[in-house]
Formats: C-alpha cells, sequence, structure tokens
C-alpha cells in the first residue's frame, strides 16, 4: 500500500457542484488563453467567461522542459463577477503537451519561500522543484509569476471593487501553481478568503509542506478547505513518487474515468484530459447518486468510460505508480 497519509475521500453532498463547475471552465479557459504560435501572448479572443464574470487580467510565467529550453509562455487569466461583493477567480493553465506532462514526473526539492519576506516559513517545508521554479523564477527580464500574482492581488484590494471572496483553481500543473499561490495567500495576504478547487493535481510538496498547508486557518473550514478532484485512473495525479517523499493534501473527491481500450487505464493523455474530467462531473452531477456510469466520445474524440469510483482508492493508491 501507499506510504501517504490517509486522505479523506468527499461525497457528492460534501462538496459544491455548482462550484466544481464553474471552476473547471476557468481552468478549461486558462487553456485557451494559451498560443502555441504566440507563447507569451495571451489570447483573449479564445476565451469565453464564465456566465456572471468578466475577464480582467492576465500573468505570464517561464516555463522549461526539465529546467533547460526556457520560455515566457501565458499561464494564468483572471475573471471578477460583474456583481459586487466581488468575486475573483485566478485559474492557472496546466500542461500542454507531453513534454510538460513529463516534467511532472520530476522529483528534486526546492524550499517554498513566501511573497512577504518576513513570514518564516519552515526550512523543511519543500515543494518539487520544477513546481516551485515556475512560480518564482525571474527570467527573460520578466518579474517572477509570484510577484506578477500579488501585484495583481494588491491593485485589486486597493480598487473600487475590491475582492471579497477569491477563487483559484487549475489543471494539472496549474493545480500546483494554484496550490502554492493559495499557501502563500495564507502566509502574505491572510485577510482574504480564499478557497481552492483544482483537478488532476500531482502531489506539490513533502510531508512538511503538507502539514504546513493543513495548519493553516482555511483548511479547518469546510467552506474554504482546499478540494482536489482526482480520476483514480490518472496516473499524473501520482507524481512526483511517493517513495521520492511526496504527498497529496488531504481532501479530495474521486471520479473513475479511462479510455475504453485493452490498454485504457494506463493512458497518460486521456486520462489526464480536463475536457474528459469535465464530462465526468457533469454526467456524476446529472444522477442522484453522484455518479456516472457511461461511455462516451472525449477529448480527441476517443471512446471514453466512466465507472462510480466505488472501491476507487484502493485502485489509485495500489498501482505501481503511486507507490
Amino acid at each position: 500500500m501507499s506510504m501517504n497519509r490517509e486522505i479523506k475521500y468527499l461525497t457528492s453532498a460534501e462538496i459544491d457542484r455548482e462550484k466544481i463547475l464553474l471552476l473547471i471552465d476557468a481552468s478549461i479557459q486558462a487553456y485557451n488563453a494559451f498560443d502555441k504560435d504566440n507563447p507569451d501572448n495571451c489570447n483573449r479572443e479564445n476565451i469565453t467567461p464564465p456566465t456572471g464574470y468578466e475577464l480582467i487580467d492576465f500573468w505570464i510565467g517561464i516555463d522549461a522542459i526539465f529546467n533547460h529550453h526556457k520560455q515566457v509562455e501565458c499561464y494564468g487569466i483572471v475573471f471578477r463577477s460583474y456583481q459586487a461583493p466581488y468575486t475573483y477567480i485566478f485559474a492557472f493553465r496546466g500542461t500542454d503537451c507531453f513534454e510538460d506532462l513529463c516534467d511532472d514526473f520530476g522529483c528534486n526539492h526546492t524550499s517554498f519561500k513566501a511573497y512577504k519576506k518576513d513570514v518564516v516559513v519552515p526550512p523543511e517545508v519543500k515543494v518539487e522543484s520544477g513546481f516551485g521554479h515556475i512560480y518564482t523564477d525571474i527570467d527573460h527580464h520578466i518579474p517572477s509569476m509570484q510577484h506578477q500574482l500579488f501585484e495583481l492581488i494588491d491593485r485589486y484590494l486597493a480598487s473600487t471593487k475590491p475582492i471579497d471572496k477569491l477563487y483559484v483553481t487549475g489543471h494539472s500543473l496549474g493545480c500546483t501553481l494554484c496550490t502554492m499561490f493559495a499557501l502563500d495567500l495564507a502566509l502574505s495576504r491572510p485577510e482574504i478568503k480564499v478557497i481552492n478547487y483544482n483537478f488532476a493535481s500531482p502531489q506539490v510538496g513533502n510531508k512538511a509542506f503538507v502539514d504546513f498547508y493543513q495548519q493553516q486557518s482555511a483548511q479547518q473550514d469546510p467552506e474554504t478547505r482546499t478540494i482536489r478532484v482526482q480520476n483514480v485512473y490518472d496516473k499524473v495525479t501520482c507524481t512526483p513518487l511517493t517513495i521520492q517523499g511526496y504527498e497529496h493534501l488531504s481532501y479530495a473527491y474521486l471520479i473513475a474515468f479511462f479510455r475504453n481500450n485493452l490498454t485504457g487505464n494506463l493512458n497518460i493523455v486521456d486520462n489526464h484530459s480536463v475536457e474528459n474530467y469535465k464530462k465526468v462531473l457533469e454526467c456524476s452531477f446529472d444522477s442522484v447518486e453522484g455518479l456516472c456510469d457511461v461511455t462516451f466520445k472525449g477529448y480527441r474524440n476517443k471512446n471514453i468510460k466512466s465507472v462510480p469510483p466505488k472501491s476507487a482508492a484502493i485502485v489509485h493508491f495500489e498501482s505501481l505508480m503511486c507507490i
């Protein structure tokens, strides 16, 4: 069995379905902002804001495959509700290609540092170095992603439309970034109410990171605790590996789907697709029981099978990728 901490698997009655669907839509729009032909330019024309929200900002970051081939890329977008009190959504783009998926399999640790310089973070609190570098690196004469994010936060706080509630979200690599940002906000801007729902998250940090994250006040409240939505057949959520010292945050909502062919439960791309996550969530929420048991045409027009995750924790944590 996995050496991972005990995870609390939430039922459909314990989650906010409307919030999950809002935030997975926002996560998809973060992908839509990315233009492969012009990666450092966030493409406003491809974005459809969620109902009741407007697109107001973007930010960029430094992408590096195994810390090489650095490139400035559009990494996230900000939506704001039309109506006061104002809700803001910071949506982080996830992995967009197979090389990025491979980079999620890193193993080196680096210390987590808060934006506010006088905040003391225990030195044993570590995150995977690739994730940490994207969040904090300064290169190509641009500020770090961390600096850009807090410049936006401080601008909104001082505006005529101040932040009342803040959602952070993302898929895949975007989960690691929004999780570091959520912790950073708890430490550097504790007056802000932050809610983090994310999709297909890798394991962001070590045990000390998870312990430190779960000690923050938002994690003691069911209304604001971070929730990971996880497909039990998604191998990216097993990385970086538990045997290398990484752990998941404590609360998860499980779904179960896989590519419907002979090796489908081992498929990395289709079992990780944000589009497939969204379809299974919509299917589950249409069911009174909160379960989805269908075959459908998913990402890349591939046949995807969704099943009720009755023994999902066993399927996931006994897989070779997670021990």
